[in-house]
């Protein structure tokens, strides 16, 4: 068997001993292994609670005006609309077929009823606004005249919309003879605004008639998912404008199933839908009185939740 050398094993003795002393000389380390904590890091965390979850903020909540137009025509989903559990009005159509027996029975059941008043439109003759229509080419008269018609054609009506319009609504001085005729009787009117330049606004202020105007139309096109999900995001929109959402619809199974299904949701989400008495009464408890300025009062009647609108007018003595 040969040996090895004797100068060989001191070599590799002297290597061993210098790396032994290197490692023995050399700092600890002061990391660790990501992902692995020490035994008492371990504990530590196992012993300190976690941190509960704050409350969950609610959305912002907004007042909500629900319209429904067109009424006059169906019976049966008119029925099923009234039954809904909030202060929906109601806009009815004059001359439709059931126009005057809709009314009475919104009326029974605590509703806000309004005239669907039909207006000549710019695609007329195209697209005809229907029976008792007002028209630019009316005198003030032949105006007068079809509006209180309208008016025994829906009885406690409490105010009014437009049906279409795009072109009477433009019209300042024929829409100045109907807020005249609205402020005599005490009627407000609620603004459709089927076109960017109506007048309803500027006229119904200087007559002093109580206005509000349509945020948006919940059912075009009318699909019962895309009315839902339309009623669900816009009061998260409306909330950065801080104005009551005004909204309208019309008596299609589809908006009634969206209706149906939104109510209970809005309620859970702090939403309140009001009656246009109660949004006219909110504005003029805000708002200084002033010359030519309305006086809106929503009075009780037998039922809790019927509203009756009275329009003040006070003219400034010249």
């Amino acid at each position: 068997m040969k040996r090895f050398p004797l100068l060989g094993v001191l070599i590799a003795a002297t290597v061993i001993a210098a790396v032994v002393l290197v490692i023995e000389r050399m700092p600890p380390p002061s990391g660790k292994p990501p992902g692995k904590p020490s035994v008492p890091e371990r504990l530590a965390r196992e012993r300190t609670p976690a941190k509960p979850a704050g409350p969950e903020i609610p959305g912002p909540t907004v007042k909500i005006v629900i319209i429904i137009d067109d009424i006059g025509y169906d019976r049966r989903i008119l029925g099923e609309l009234a039954a809904l559990p909030a202060p929906i009005a109601y806009a009815v159509l004059p001359y439709t077929p059931h126009a005057m027996e809709a009314a009475k029975r919104l009326h029974a059941a605590g509703k806000e009823v309004l005239v669907h008043l039909p207006m000549e439109p710019h695609s007329y003759p195209a697209d005809n606004p229907g029976e008792g229509a007002l028209f630019t080419n009316m005198t003030d008269a032949s105006i007068r005249g079809h509006l209180a018609s309208a008016l025994q054609q829906v009885p406690y009506a409490t105010g009014l919309n437009n049906h279409m319009g795009s072109r009477f609504m433009e019209d300042e001085a024929r829409m100045a003879v109907v807020m005249g005729e609205l402020a005599s009787r005490g009627l407000f009117f609620v603004d459709s605004l089927t076109t960017a330049a109506s007048r309803g606004r500027d006229t119904a202020l200087k007559a002093g008639v109580p206005f509000a105007a349509r945020s948006a139309f919940i059912d075009h096109p009318p699909n019962d998912g895309e009315v839902f999900e339309r009623l669900r995001h816009l009061p998260q929109r409306q909330a950065k404008a801080k104005r009551p959402l005004v909204l309208i619809g019309h008596p299609r199974p589809e908006t009634l199933q969206a209706l149906r299904k939104i109510l209970p949701l809005w309620r859970d989400q702090g939403q309140e839908v009001i009656s246009l008495a109660a949004l006219f009464a909110q504005r003029t408890a805000k708002e200084p009185s002033s010359p030519a300025r309305q006086t809106c009062t929503s009075l009780p009647s037998a039922s809790p939740r019927k509203f009756f609108l009275r329009a003040s007018i006070r003219i400034p003595k010249k």
